[in-house]
């Protein structure tokens, strides 16, 4: 793989674990504020601490909401500016944890909390356990999410507590360690799933180049002429644009086959094939070997007049090349049929790869080494013919 190619696939990787990143982190926007409803609804916690209920509900409340907007604008944010979707984010999601996390080590040595702390704190360990694991995408941002949600209570116990016991301060802490390992290694699992998946996609897409690729020529076979021509008829007809169609043949191909070996039929084979290549290089444009001596060029948005103007010039350069063989050298010339489609209407491929087989045929017959012009009008009768020599 090429030193650009090995770059875009790390920077594909990248946006795939960020956009799973924001994915998995979707249900952990309202998570802490579902728990904490959930907490305090049965044991009417509002009642005991308003004010507090109040402004813990408000600071969840907005953090949930920013978080979730910014998940749903991942792509919109993350395309144009992917630091400033990090740097808005990420802290997004560790302030959250540390709100949660602190609030845990409130429940232990405030009082007003009591009713309510034991199950705070096996919600604390439960979120933990959960955004450790959402978050393996990004083992960092996993790694500070535990920290801010254990962390806190773990030290108030061990320091803060009026009665301090230190077997829970240091489950705390084992605890901590623990969720590090689990969220290293799916870390690690993850990031190995996703090379694996970039390899296999990139496999597949070599696989389907090579088998639309003609091992001779390096061109493109037949097979993929077929699928891009019914592509390009349909785009041409749905955005009201010309198309061309180049039915190209390598005059007395056997004769040279048979004169001169299959060898030097080869070498011609391959040259003109360059020589297409050098002066087809639009991006929709199509070059194909449409099968033995004959090639095929879908010319996308172009008018009659251009794409006579390249047959031409595709006729001339071949008159020109010269191929070398044991004994010296030789030339050849080719015919060209054209079929142009005006975009009044939808033509199927058939019809126009006819016109074009028609247009070959009349430059073959009338002596060779010349381009036919066929137009396909809206009546799909009229006939426009234009002879180059």
């Amino acid at each position: 793989m090429s030193d650009v190619a090995a770059t875009e696939n790390t920077k594909d990787m990248q946006y795939q674990a960020e956009k799973d990143l924001a994915k998995r982190s979707s249900t952990g926007a309202f998570i802490y504020l579902v728990i904490w409803f959930t907490i305090i609804t049965p044991y009417k916690f509002w009642e005991t601490a308003p004010v507090e209920c109040f402004w813990i509900s408000v600071f969840l409340i907005v953090l949930a909401i920013a978080r979730t907007v910014m998940i749903k604008n991942f792509d919109l944010i993350y395309e144009k500016e992917p630091f400033l979707w990090k740097c808005c984010f990420y802290p997004l999601i560790i302030t959250s944890a540390l709100v949660w996390g602190i609030l845990c080590a409130v429940t232990l040595i405030n009082p007003i909390y009591q009713q309510i702390s034991f199950v705070i704190l096996v919600a604390t360990a439960g979120l933990a356990g959960g955004g450790g694991s959402s978050l393996a995408p990004n083992k960092m941002l996993g790694i500070l999410l535990i920290s801010a949600l254990i962390i806190p209570a773990g030290t108030t116990i061990l320091f803060y507590s009026a009665e301090i016991d230190y077997v829970l301060g240091l489950i705390f802490f084992i605890y901590w360690f623990g969720m590090y390992s689990v969220v290293k290694t799916q870390h690690n699992e993850y990031w190995e799933s996703l090379r694996n998946a970039f390899d296999a996609k990139q496999y597949s897409a070599k696989l389907e180049e090579l088998n639309t690729m003609d091992g001779l020529t390096g061109l493109k076979n037949r097979v993929h002429f077929d699928k891009r021509f019914h592509i390009e008829l349909k785009n041409a007809s749905r955005y009201k644009l010309p198309i061309s169609l180049l039915l190209i043949d390598i005059d007395h191909f056997k004769s040279i086959n048979d004169q001169y070996g299959h060898l030097t039929g080869d070498n011609c084979l391959k040259v003109f094939a360059k020589l297409l290549s050098s002066i087809s290089k639009r991006e929709n444009d199509v070059v194909a070997r449409y099968g033995g001596e004959e090639f095929a060029v879908i010319l996308p948005g172009t008018t009659d007049e251009q794409s006579v103007n390249i047959a031409e010039k595709i006729r001339s350069e071949a008159e020109k090349t010269r191929l070398d063989y044991s004994e010296g050298t030789l030339g050849f010339t080719v015919s060209i049929g054209i079929a142009n489609m005006a975009p009044d209407r939808e033509f199927s491929e058939n019809t126009v790869i006819e016109a074009a087989d028609k247009a070959l045929y009349e430059a073959k017959s009338n002596g060779r080494n010349q381009v036919v012009s066929k137009k396909l009008n809206f009546e799909n009768s009229a006939v426009l013919e234009i002879r180059s020599s």
